[in-house]
């Protein structure tokens, strides 16, 4: 009888450490589950991932070096007008409200951002003495954004004070501007 509880005794010990597996083998699986289920709790949670705008343009850098802008950086289709009610102009309107017209000590390149409903149009405006000049307006992109990078001589701006604005428009709905707290002081 020793024979047998010495062979029971040494089988115990190996179910504990299959069942002991089973349940650590478990608990990865489930933290690994949880944690592939946890990446839009965040800031983003409820909201649909936009890789429309998840590259390096995101920042303010326009697509391209031209006044015309970037729009929907994906090479894709323009995003189509959009259905819900358009909200106002924001963004960084200008990147440098001191500019040189010769480029020192400030530089005379600007980088333009307007963010409102996705598939709106955008663009941005400036007036002096009477006189207007524009960025050609845009389509936002998916994430509502249109970007563009210019320089001052491309816009035809002039030494001066500059008011700026954004004005978003979207179908027949009533357009919508905000002007910048700031003018765009323009340097010789």
């Amino acid at each position: 009888m020793n024979y047998q509880k010495r062979q029971q005794n040494k089988t115990r010990p190996a179910k504990w450490l299959s069942a002991a597996g089973i349940v650590v083998a478990l608990l990865l699986i489930g933290g690994v589950t949880w944690t592939m289920t946890r990446h839009d709790k965040g800031v983003n949670a409820g909201k649909p991932i936009n890789n429309n705008t998840a590259n390096s343009n995101t920042k303010g850098e326009p697509a391209s070096n031209s006044i015309t802008g970037g729009g929907d950086k994906t090479g894709g289709n323009p995003t189509p007008a959009p259905t819900a009610t358009l909200t106002a102009p924001q963004g960084n309107f200008v990147s440098n409200h001191h500019p040189n017209l010769g480029g020192t000590p400030a530089p005379n390149t600007e980088q333009s951002v307007c963010n409102t409903t996705p598939g709106a149009t955008c663009e941005i405006i400036f007036t002096k003495d009477g006189v207007t000049k524009t960025l050609q307006a845009q389509t936002t992109d998916s994430g509502g954004a249109a970007y563009w990078s210019w320089k001052l001589q491309d816009v035809g701006l002039t030494p001066g004070s500059w008011q700026v604005s954004a004005k978003a428009t979207s179908g027949s709905q009533t357009p919508l501007s905000t002007p910048d707290a700031m003018n765009l002081e323009v340097a010789p």
